[in-house]
């Protein structure tokens, strides 16, 4: 804990102080320290559960081709889209990639410091509009615009919360305590990256002393790590499943 500690306050790469935290929780025999620093590494999978800090808003933008010219980033609403789509694609981005993709993202924009990603099912979406004539000339794109500020801010939140993490480490650890047990690294995690569980603090006793645990309402060991559908997957499964009936019914 200690090297992790010296690297955050060194500024060292996010990337090599997740793979630190994830030899940590080996060392702990802890499962929960392992994934949170894994999936950010690698990037969130199908089925993983996303954290909020990983969600941003950004602008729905098209590019299509008029009589007149070619217009790009044009930004429309939710309103426009089709209404098979409705509450599966909005303003609210998942941003599912690890953070080394995500450092490259805002070290290579494309435009102007902003980086272009595409929904799930936006394909599908598209062929719908210029089949039912929904837009005037021809989309050829649809996209999220993602500001570069708000994918600094992401990264910003995992370092924050890998800080947090150790702190909670440190501060639920006995002294003399090497490393944290499985159960304090779990509540750690509960706490600090799902926002569940209570602050378990450690009173360090002096040598003739006695050490105190505040009482925690429920037992870190019943705790474990969440897995749902994420909802990029779901909303690319209904896009696809929905549009194509509704493409049938169009053409």
């Amino acid at each position: 804990m200690a090297q992790i500690e010296r690297d955050l306050l060194a500024e060292k790469p996010l990337e090599a102080l997740l793979r630190k935290l994830i030899l940590l929780g080996g060392n702990a025999g802890s499962a929960e320290l392992r994934d949170w620093a894994a999936a950010e590494l690698r990037g969130y999978r199908n089925g993983d559960e996303l954290p909020h800090y990983r969600k941003v808003n950004a602008p729905i933008q098209i590019d299509r081709v008029v009589s007149g010219g070619v217009i790009k980033h044009q930004t429309i609403s939710t309103m426009d889209l089709p209404d098979f789509v409705d509450g599966e694609l909005d303003e609210l981005v998942p941003l599912t990639m690890g953070v080394r993709e995500l450092r490259a993202m805002i070290e290579h924009p494309k435009g102007d410091r902003a980086v272009q990603l595409t929904p799930p099912g936006a394909a599908l979406v598209v062929r719908y509009m210029n089949g039912t004539g929904g837009a005037r000339g021809q989309i050829t794109a649809l996209y999220w615009t993602v500001s570069s500020i708000s994918v600094v801010g992401v990264l910003d939140q995992i370092r924050t919360r890998l800080a947090e993490l150790i702190a909670e480490l440190r501060s639920s650890t006995p002294q003399g305590q090497m490393l944290p047990s499985a159960v304090q690294a779990a509540n750690a995690v509960n706490f600090v990256i799902n926002g569940h569980g209570n602050r378990v603090n450690i009173a360090q006793a002096a040598d003739s002393g006695t050490a105190t645990t505040a009482p925690a309402d429920t037992a870190p060991g019943s705790w474990t790590r969440a897995r749902i559908v994420g909802a990029a997957v779901v909303g690319l499964a209904t896009i696809v499943g929905t549009g194509i009936a509704a493409l049938q019914l169009a053409l």
